[in-house]
């Protein structure tokens, strides 16, 4: 049997781990006003964008203990492992996890997505879908590493200040004065792509990141009120027979991005 381990960005709610079935999700860590959290599922989490919103916060890998729990766990069930986690390149999780397989032994490999959130979503759906449909393990893998080369986020900040604090932007290009908002990409890393001005422009510098070819959709969200109506209408008009899923972020992708922003993940079809 292939089993599937990811890392709480994924977003998933309780009821769709228990559908899928063959997921593992170990819980990112995070910080707010000195006090430790597990992220976990996305329905588990409560109401916590007041207290990110008024504390000092800050976020961890999953502990190395967690990997090893799990991957033990499931190595002694006589399972194989495909372990998709958040990109390496804003994380330590990969490095985590690949020690741990290490540490385990047993079929286990570790892919690094190169996305994170709704990204990663994308990327471990697919993941379950191969394992069901019987693809065996070194074929999956595979495909999984040509797959997330498909993969990618567009997404936009009301503040720059999270990003900042976070460590994850090296650009000094993007501003957020006066009307303007930046436009970001992310694949394996963040990348900056304009500058928007007003909430029109905005809409269409994200839509003009997103390929035609796209035939999978999830517009995330940082906050519940956050309004993302005028963006999931333009993705409904280019994209009309593609189902337009919806997410809100979790606390650790929450507290990179602060409240306000927003954005799409998307995959292509195969050529």
């Amino acid at each position: 049997m292939i089993a599937i381990v990811t890392d709480s960005s994924v977003g998933y709610s309780t009821a769709e781990i228990a559908d899928r079935g063959i997921v593992s999700v170990v819980p990112l860590n995070y910080n707010v006003g000195g006090n430790n959290f597990e992220e976990k599922a996305s329905d588990k989490n409560g109401a916590f964008m007041p207290a990110i919103e008024s504390a000092p916060c800050k976020t961890a890998q999953p502990a190395l203990a967690s990997f090893i729990q799990t991957f033990s766990s499931l190595v002694a069930k006589g399972c194989d492992v495909i372990c998709i986690v958040l990109s390496s390149s804003l994380s330590g999780t990969y490095s985590s996890a690949k020690f741990a397989a290490g540490q385990v032994g047993g079929n286990i490999r570790v892919i690094d997505s190169r996305t994170i959130g709704a990204g990663m979503h994308l990327l471990v759906d697919e993941a379950v879908n191969l394992v069901k449909a019987g693809v065996s393990f070194e074929r999956a893998v595979e495909m999984l590493e040509e797959l997330k080369n498909k993969i990618g986020i567009v997404f936009t900040v009301e503040t720059l200040d999270n990003l900042i604090a976070g460590g994850r932007l090296n650009t000094t290009k993007a501003k957020t004065s006066l009307n303007n908002r930046p436009v970001f990409d992310l694949k394996a890393k963040i990348i900056f792509k304009s500058n928007a001005r007003g909430a029109r422009e905005r809409l269409e510098e994200m839509l003009a990141e997103i390929p035609e070819n796209t035939r999978r959709i999830i517009v995330c969200r940082c906050g519940e009120n956050t309004d993302v109506s005028a963006l999931t209408a333009l993705l409904r008009s280019r994209y009309p027979s593609v189902y337009i899923h919806q997410r809100v972020l979790g606390p650790v992708l929450s507290i990179h991005v602060g409240e306000g922003a927003f954005g799409v993940a998307y995959v292509v079809k195969n050529q």
